[in-house]
């Protein structure tokens, strides 16, 4: 199991926390173990969940899409009733785990305002010791490449230009795996400039009509945006490093880096681009797409279009 610096750092803010997952409307699968023990404790618990199409078991949400066991006072009704227990999903969040051949990688979401803070206050590298050796040749081409990634974001004073750095290296790599050449990675470098997405404004407007929308703030900001880029260069910077530890690996499923990396791209010029709370911002790019997976799919599909 890998994991970044500031992993052990976290610790849950509960009732205290500014927006509690528990309000961002999502559907949650409650397992069979922890629901019948739920039953032993809420007569109440069949009433409150449902069967969804894929027949799973899930909190039947309030109509302001909270989930119907949060107390006024931001705390769980079932954690208090069962002395600490969480269905597996809660229990495990803001936590994401991503098994590669060899090892697991976990790390924090940063649609949760706890864990963003920890991400997005760096001052130095957390991914320095993620360096290791992978049994598949692509993925082990494909760390050895993140490494150097990883280097040169926080090497560079200005996020905006690594971010066009990551995506024209991105290039370079896809060409050395189309053409079998993983044995080059040294000679693939940084220098050059390409749009990570040609037109932000059109790609806001297949997110509003090819994805599942979650909020109406999320809709409204995808329509108006905001006229300046939101952040300081260091939070830019941690945003960047945080959505290449969570995708650029993802490529040795696709053997497709480069629409990873502008993946990575697009995601980071959302989150600048639609209000002045850059922690907000990243928060609602998070909930509403790296936490659905039809979402993420159909923007990789429209950005493998769009190259």
């Amino acid at each position: 199991m890998h994991k970044p610096e500031y992993y052990d750092s976290f610790s849950c803010s509960a009732g205290s926390c500014p927006d509690t997952c528990c309000r961002a409307g999502w559907l949650i699968p409650l397992d069979s173990e922890t629901f019948d023990l739920y039953r032993t404790v809420d007569a109440d618990i069949s009433e409150n969940t449902f069967t969804d199409p894929d027949g799973d078991r899930v909190f039947r949400l309030r109509p302001d899409r909270s989930c119907p066991y949060l107390n006024p006072d931001g705390l769980c009704a079932l954690y208090i009733k069962t002395g600490g227990r969480l269905c597996e999903i809660c229990s495990k969040y803001p936590r994401f785990f991503e098994e590669y051949d060899g090892f697991t990688e976990t790390g924090l979401s940063v649609s949760c305002p706890t864990a963003a803070a920890l991400i997005l206050t760096r001052s130095d590298n957390p991914y320095r010791d993620l360096k290791r050796d992978a049994p598949d040749e692509l993925l082990g081409f494909l760390c050895r490449a993140r490494e150097r990634v990883f280097e040169m974001i926080y090497s560079d004073t200005d996020p905006d230009a690594a971010l066009q750095k990551l995506v024209f290296y991105g290039a370079e790599l896809q060409e050395l795996i189309d053409y079998g050449e993983l044995g080059l990675l040294s000679e693939a470098d940084f220098s050059g400039a390409l749009e990570p997405v040609a037109n932000l404004s059109e790609a806001r407007r297949f997110i509003l009509e090819n994805t599942e929308i979650l909020s109406e703030k999320w809709r409204e900001l995808l329509k108006s945006g905001c006229k300046a880029p939101c952040g300081s260069p260091s939070e830019r910077r941690n945003y960047l490093a945080y959505l290449v530890y969570r995708y650029f690996l993802k490529a040795v499923n696709t053997e497709d880096v480069f629409t990873e990396c502008r993946f990575i791209g697009l995601l980071y010029r959302l989150a600048a681009s639609l209000c002045g709370n850059y922690a907000e911002a990243v928060k609602l790019v998070s909930r509403e797409i790296e936490h659905d997976s039809e979402n993420i799919e159909a923007l990789l599909g429209y950005l493998s279009q769009t190259e």
